[in-house]
C-alpha cells in the first residue's frame, strides 16, 4: 500500500508508500479525477493535503474532492525519484528455489550470495533436478451505525450499500489474507477472523494432523509460529505492520456494530497467513507454503495484495494446485508510482496478478485501481491479459494495528482506524468481499459462474478512459449488479423429487415437490414388472433440460430407459447381457466434457464390478472395473466432483453381503481413494450419495453420503474425499433395519444440497428431506402407507 506520497519500492512487499519526512497526521492520499474543465483535464489524481481539514465538520469530502483538483499539482513536487524501483528482478540473495525431480514440491536452499548465479546454474544441471529459480521477493501494492462510515466513500462507488439491502454477510466463506500479518484481536475484526475447530489451543499438539501446531487463527510464515499478528521485529515499517489489517478491514470489518468501520461484507471468516515480513516484504517460498495452507484448510478465496516482477515457477504451479483446489485467487495489479502512467503488464507482467496460466485458465483474478470518478488511477498498472476487474484505490478507510506501546520514530501505533490509503492493494480486498457475498448469495455457484457474474456485471468504465481500453478488465465492480445476477440465477431453475418403488409394486415413477405433492407420473416399465426402479437424472441431450433415467431392478432384464419430464420415452437400451437378471444402478455425469451427461451404469446382486459409461442413445464409450473380475456381488453407484477440480468421481460403495468399502474413481478408472463406512463386521452394503452441501467455491468440493442399504440402523454419514467423518445423523426410528435409499436435491433453491432418504423394504414407504445438519424440511409417503416394498428416490432440475 502507498500512503500520502512515496518512497522507493524494495522486494515483494505491501504496495504503501508516504514521504519521506511526513508525519501521520500531516497529509492524505486523495485521488481526483479529471473533471469537465479544462483545468481539471490537466491536473494529476494523487494529492498531498492536511488530513485534519477531512475531519472539519463544514468541508465534505467533495468538498476535499476539488481542492484536491485545485491542489494536485503538488504531485510532480512530491514524485521525484521516489518511485518504483525499476529492478524488476528483486529476490532473496542467500537462497534459491530447486525443485527436484524425487520431491513432490520445490524446496529452500541455502547458497553463498557471493556466487549467486554460479551455484544457481549448478542446481540447474544436476540430472536430479526439474528447475531451480531465485526465491522472488514480493511488495505490498497500496499508496497510502459505524463511526466512520462516512469516511468510507468506495462502499457507495461499487454499491455496497445497496447490495446490503440484500445481502451483507458471508459467514460460512473464508478469506484467506496473505499478507503482513493481522491484529487478530483488532475490535472490529476478532469476531470474523477464522478458527480451525480441528486443533485444541495452545496444547503444543498439531490435532488436526495438518504440519502446523496450534494453528487456531492461521499462521506466520515469516517466523514459523501460530500468531498471525505483526511482531514489531527490529527495522519494521509502520506500512509493513499496518498493511495486513488494513486489507483484512476493508474486506470483512465488522458491519453495523456502531463502531469504527464497515468492510464490503460484514460477516466473513478471514484466516491470516503471515507471508510479508514487519517491513513489509517477504518472498516466494513462503508465499507458496500459505497458498498450499490456505488450499487445504479450507480458504474459499485467496487475497493477494502484493507484487514482485520475477516470474516464479513454484508459485506458478502453487496457484495452480489452489485453482485445481476450486479456490478463487485474487491478486493486486501493481503500482508505479512517481511521473508514470503505471506499468503495461502485457510488456512489463508483475506477479502474482499476471500467473493464469498457459492455457487460457484464468487462475488469477487481477484488480485494477480506479479514483472516485472511475478513472484509473494513476499508479495503478494496466493490462488486457493480467487485469480482470477495477476497483476503487484511492482515499481508502480501514482498520489499522493498535499497540500504543510500540512507536515508529516519536509516534506511537495508538489509532484502531485510520487513512486514507491508496494502491491496487487496498482495490484486492473489495473485489474478494464481493465474490464472497455473490457466493453466498448463490450458493450452487461454481467459480467460473461466480467470475462470469462479478466480470458481466462490473459497470462499464471505458469512456471514462479512452487510453486504456480493454485493459481495466471488464469494468468497475457493482456489487448490486452482481448479487442481483447470482440471484436470478436461482430463481430460473427449480429441483423436484423423483420417487419409485424398490420392489413389490409397479413401476410407478413420480415427480413431486419436497411435501410430497405429485406433479406428474408415469410407469417406467411394463405395468407387470414389479422388480423396483433404481433413478437419476440428467442432461442426457444437451437441451438445457434434465431427462429422467430410470433402471430395471432385480428380476428384469438390465434395461436403462430414458424420459422426459412429461413421461415420455426418450430412448433405451440394455446395460448388461440380456438374461442379467440381478438389476442395474444408474448415475449421470459429464465425463467427457461433451456438455451432454453419460449414463453410469453398474450391476446389481449376481453381477461382476464392471462400471460402464454410455452416450444418451446407449452407445458404450468406456469401462473399467471397480474390483477383480473374480468378484461377484452388487455396487451401488453416485458421481460428483469431491475434489474441487472441475472432473465429476465416480463413487462405489459395496452391495451387501460385503465389507463396508467405498471406493472413488476417476472417470478414466484411477481410484483416488478407498474407506470403510461402517465397521468392517457390518455386511448389510453401502448405498452412497455425493452432495455439495457447503456453499461458495468449495460447493464443487462435494461430501461423499452413505447409508445402510439393509440391515443396519438408518445412520446417515458424512465424509470428505479422504474418508474423513464429518458428521452424520439418523434418518429414521434408531431401531429400524430396512435400510435407506439416498438421493439430493436442492428443494429450497438456495444453491447447497438437501439430503433425500428413502425407507428400505419392511417399513412405510417414508421419504424425509434433510438439511445437512439432521433438520427435517420434508417428509412424506411416496406411496400408501402400507405398502412395505421400500422406495427409491432421486431429483430432477427443472428450468423454470
Amino acid at each position: 500500500m502507498e500512503k500520502f506520497t512515496f518512497r522507493i519500492v524494495k522486494r515483494f512487499q505491501p504496495e504503501i508508500a508516504r514521504p519521506n519526512d511526513a508525519r501521520p497526521n500531516d497529509f492524505v492520499g486523495l485521488a481526483v479525477g479529471q473533471a469537465s474543465s479544462l483545468a481539471l483535464l490537466a491536473m494529476t489524481e494523487i494529492l498531498c493535503y492536511n488530513k485534519d481539514v477531512m475531519r472539519k465538520k463544514s468541508t465534505s469530502f467533495f468538498n476535499i474532492f476539488f481542492i484536491g483538483a485545485i491542489m494536485s499539482l503538488v504531485f510532480l513536487f512530491f514524485a521525484g525519484s521516489n518511485g518504483l524501483s525499476d529492478n524488476k528482478n528483486n529476490f532473496t540473495a542467500d537462497e534459491i528455489l530447486v525443485k527436484f525431480r524425487a520431491l513432490e514440491r520445490p524446496v529452500t536452499v541455502k547458497i553463498n550470495s557471493a556466487d549467486f548465479y554460479g551455484q544457481l546454474n549448478y542446481y540447474r544441471d544436476l540430472s536430479g533436478v526439474d528447475y531451480a529459480e531465485p526465491d522472488y521477493t514480493y511488495q505490498a501494492s497500496i499508496i497510502p451505525s459505524d463511526t466512520y462510515f462516512s469516511n468510507q466513500w468506495y462502499l457507495q462507488k461499487i454499491k455496497a450499500t445497496s447490495a446490503w439491502d440484500e445481502i451483507r454477510e458471508s459467514p460460512n466463506i473464508v478469506i484467506a489474507i496473505l499478507d503482513s500479518g493481522v491484529q487478530i484481536s483488532h475490535p472490529d475484526l476478532k469476531s470474523n477472523i477464522w478458527v480451525n475447530k480441528r486443533e485444541i489451543a495452545a496444547n503444543g499438539i498439531d490435532d488436526d494432523k495438518n504440519g502446523f501446531i496450534d494453528d487456531i487463527n492461521g499462521w506466520d510464515f515469516v517466523n514459523n509460529t501460530a500468531d498471525p499478528a505483526p511482531k514489531f521485529k527490529e527495522g519494521f515499517s509502520e506500512d509493513g505492520i499496518l498493511h495486513g489489517t488494513i486489507i483484512a478491514g476493508i474486506a470483512a470489518a465488522s458491519g453495523n456494530n456502531a463502531a469504527g468501520v464497515a468492510g464490503v461484507t460484514w460477516s466473513a471468516q478471514l484466516m491470516p497467513l503471515k507471508v510479508l515480513d514487519d517491513k513489509g516484504e517477504g518472498n516466494s517460498s513462503k508465499v507458496i507454503k500459505a497458498i498450499d495452507y490456505a488450499a487445504a484448510n479450507g480458504a474459499n478465496i485467496i487475497n493477494l495484495s502484493f507484487v514482485g516482477f520475477g516470474y516464479s515457477r513454484s508459485l506458478d504451479e502453487a496457484i495452480k494446485r489452489a485453482y485445481d483446489a476450486g479456490v478463487i485467487v485474487v491478486a493486486a495489479g501493481g503500482n508505479e508510482v512517481g511521473q508514470g502512467e503505471g506499468y503495461n503488464l502485457d510488456e512489463t507482467p508483475m506477479y502474482p496478478a499476471c500467473l493464469d496460466g498457459s492455457n487460457g485458465a484464468n487462475r488469477v483474478v487481477g484488480v485494477a485501481a480506479t479514483d472516485t470518478i472511475d478513472q484509473k488511477a494513476p499508479f495503478s498498472s494496466f493490462s488486457n491479459k493480467c487485469i480482470d476487474i477495477a476497483a476503487p484505490g484511492i482515499s481508502v478507510f480501514s482498520t489499522v494495528v493498535y499497540s500504543p506501546t510500540n512507536y515508529i520514530k516519536d509516534r506511537p501505533f495508538n489509532k484502531y482506524y485510520d487513512g486514507y490509503w491508496s494502491g491496487t492493494s487496498v482495490a484486492v480486498p473489495m473485489v474478494s468481499a464481493g465474490i464472497a457475498l455473490v457466493l453466498t448469495a448463490n450458493a450452487g455457484l461454481n467459480r467460473g459462474e461466480v467470475l462470469a457474474i462479478l466480470f458481466k456485471t462490473a459497470d462499464d468504465i471505458s469512456r471514462l478512459n479512452p487510453n486504456y481500453l480493454n485493459k481495466l478488465g471488464s469494468g468497475r465492480l457493482n456489487l448490486l449488479s452482481a448479487i442481483t445476477e447470482a440471484r436470478s440465477a436461482l430463481k430460473n431453475k427449480s429441483e423436484k423429487l423423483l420417487v419409485a418403488p424398490q420392489s413389490g409394486f409397479m413401476s410407478l415413477i413420480k415427480v413431486t415437490d419436497q411435501d410430497g405433492k405429485v406433479e406428474k407420473e408415469f410407469l417406467g416399465f411394463d405395468k407387470k414388472f414389479k422388480g423396483g426402479v433404481n433413478l437419476a437424472a440428467g442432461d442426457i441431450d444437451g437441451d438445457g433440460e434434465e431427462e429422467i433415467i430410470a433402471a430395471a431392478g432385480p428380476g428384469g432384464g438390465p434395461h436403462v430407459r430414458i424420459f422426459n419430464l412429461n413421461g415420455e420415452l426418450k430412448g433405451q437400451w440394455f446395460a448388461f447381457k440380456n438374461d442379467f437378471r440381478g438389476g442395474v444402478r444408474v448415475a449421470a455425469a459429464d465425463v467427457n466434457h461433451d456438455g451432454m451427461d453419460e449414463v453410469i451404469a453398474v450391476a446389481g446382486p449376481g453381477g461382476d464390478s464392471e462400471i460402464k459409461i454410455f452416450n444418451g442413445r446407449g452407445q458404450l464409450l468406456g469401462s473399467f472395473y471397480a474390483y477383480d473380475n473374480k468378484f461377484r456381488g452388487e455396487l451401488n453407484l453416485a458421481t460428483g466432483d469431491i475434489d474441487g477440480d472441475g472432473e465429476e468421481e465416480i463413487v462405489i460403495g459395496l452391495g451387501a453381503g460385503k465389507i463396508p468399502e467405498v471406493r472413488v474413481f476417476k472417470a478414466i478408472g484411477v481410484m483416488i481413494s478407498q474407506f470403510l463406512a461402517y465397521p468392517k463386521t457390518f455386511r448389510g452394503g453401502v448405498r452412497v450419495a455425493i452432495a455439495s452441501v457447503r456453499g461458495g467455491v468449495q460447493k464443487n468440493s462435494a461430501q461423499i453420503i452413505t447409508a445402510p442399504e439393509s440391515g443396519g440402523g438408518p445412520h446417515v454419514k458424512f465424509f470428505d474425499k479422504r474418508g474423513n467423518l464429518l458428521s452424520h445423523f439418523f434418518a429414521f426410528n434408531s431401531n429400524f433395519r430396512g435400510g435407506v435409499n439416498l438421493a439430493k436435491a436442492d428443494v429450497n433453491n438456495d444453491g447447497l444440497a438437501e439430503i433425500i432418504t428413502a425407507a428400505g423394504p419392511g417399513g412405510a414407504p417414508h421419504v424425509r428431506v434433510f438439511e445437512p445438519g439432521g433438520k427435517i424440511v420434508g417428509s412424506f409417503y411416496a406411496y400408501e402407507e402400507n405398502f412395505s416394498g421400500g422406495a427409491n428416490a432421486g431429483s430432477i432440475k427443472i428450468a423454470k
